[in-house]
């Protein structure tokens, strides 16, 4: 019976974690608190208790250095990990490549027409947005953004559907860039240097329903309405029904909103927009502002992960994650005022090669370019675009000296 008695004291025993899980310090200290309380001290005694105290000590301290210099390894690590993902796009090299103007009053001999030089602006990083319309793929939305890191500004251009650009195709309108083009980014980028004079850094091509998901992932827009809005297209199951006016816009609204030109025929609202696309433009460009400074609000800032799965499913980009990242920080940096919207100066009614086209009106389109997009300190020039425009006499040229297609 004692021996059952005692195994039962020893169950109870190992059955104490207290005892079995005590680390070494509690140890230690348990163990000099015992030994100065016991009995008076000899002097080898004490010796005896500063030694273990001042091992113990030594101990602590190694651990502490330990888990101070891993913290800063990792620290380290992560910090030149986000250096090296999170960083801005590669600036494309200025390369210019015109060809010898034959436009009245300009010399066809080269050498009377050097070509130009430039150097890249510090700190300044340009980037084109395509949107994709259910019909035939094209672009008929098109953005060319110049962000400049130093002056923390950002200034978009929307470049209209219909503009007219001198290319092989029989199609020359400028929404054709992206589809005419093969889908290739690298092809729509040469395409749109030769409107701009300078090739694009990034490029950005975005599906229609990324729109529509990305205005009701930040809660909706507020948006003032401009005209009333009756339309319907079977074919495309686009249908748009909304009333002029300030109201609460859902994705699939707003989608309608922004792809709206015209009502229905016979529709008791009117034709819409007169002046068709350019009118939808401003609308366009009107909304841009309203959905930035909804996004640069702290709530929207923290919706990272669903941003990336819109990113993912319906944008094609030749842009790293890192870069994506990059911008995204940079952009709420900003604040509206510091967001300037813009469009290509053209006669938007205009008629060429059997079909109603936007004609660029050169002077101010190069205004526009060496003032609010180019990333170069030199001025962009007439003979580094290839772009179709008018004389003053009103014919038509094209201001490489050749007409693409004939």
């Amino acid at each position: 019976m004692k021996l059952s008695g005692n195994n039962d004291r020893n169950k109870k025993n190992s059955k104490n974690p207290g005892k079995d899980l005590m680390s070494e310090d509690t140890q230690v200290m348990k163990k000099v608190s015992a030994e100065n309380v016991s009995h008076k001290k000899t002097p080898q005694e004490r010796a005896h208790i500063d030694a273990l105290i001042e091992n113990y000590q030594m101990k602590k301290r190694r651990r502490r250095i330990i888990a101070l210099s891993i913290a800063v390894i990792i620290i380290a690590a992560v910090f030149i990990a986000w250096k090296i993902i999170v960083r801005p796009p590669t600036p494309i090299e200025p390369t210019p490549t015109p060809t010898a103007q034959t436009t009245p009053g300009v010399s066809a001999n080269p050498s009377d027409n050097p070509v130009p030089t430039y150097t890249r602006k510090s700190g300044v990083y340009t980037f084109a947005v395509l949107g994709e319309d259910y019909e035939a793929s094209l672009t008929d939305t098109m953005l060319v953004g110049t962000l400049d890191t130093i002056s923390g500004t950002l200034n978009i251009a929307s470049l209209p559907r219909d503009t007219l650009v001198n290319v092989s195709r029989n199609y020359k309108k400028l929404n054709g860039l992206y589809s005419h083009n093969g889908f290739d980014i690298d092809r729509a980028k040469e395409e749109l240097k030769d409107i701009l004079g300078f090739t694009v850094d990034s490029c950005v091509v975005v599906g229609i329903d990324a729109f529509e998901k990305i205005v009701d992932t930040i809660g909706g827009v507020w948006f003032d309405v401009p005209v009333n809005m009756d339309y319907d297209d079977p074919i495309q199951d686009f249908h748009v029904h909304l009333e002029a006016g300030y109201q609460h816009l859902n994705g699939a609204d707003a989608l309608g909103v922004v792809r709206f030109r015209q009502n229905n025929e016979g529709s008791p609202y009117g034709p819409g927009y007169l002046g068709a696309d350019i009118d939808r433009i401003a609308t366009q460009q009107a909304f841009m502002k309203a959905v930035v400074k909804q996004c640069l609000q702290i709530g929207n800032a923290t919706k990272v992960n669903e941003f990336a799965q819109i990113w993912k499913d319906y944008v094609k980009t030749d842009l790293s994650v890192g870069n994506m990242v990059w911008y995204g920080l940079e952009f709420l940096k900003l604040d509206s005022s510091s967001i300037d919207f813009m469009t290509l100066p053209a006669d938007y009614n205009d008629y060429a090669f059997n079909m109603a086209c936007c004609i660029i009106k050169l002077d101010e389109w190069l205004e526009m370019i060496n003032t609010k997009l180019s990333p170069y300190e030199e001025e962009i020039t007439e003979n580094v675009l290839n772009v179709f425009t008018r004389d003053e006499y009103g014919n038509l040229y094209a201001t490489s000296g050749v007409t693409l297609g004939d």
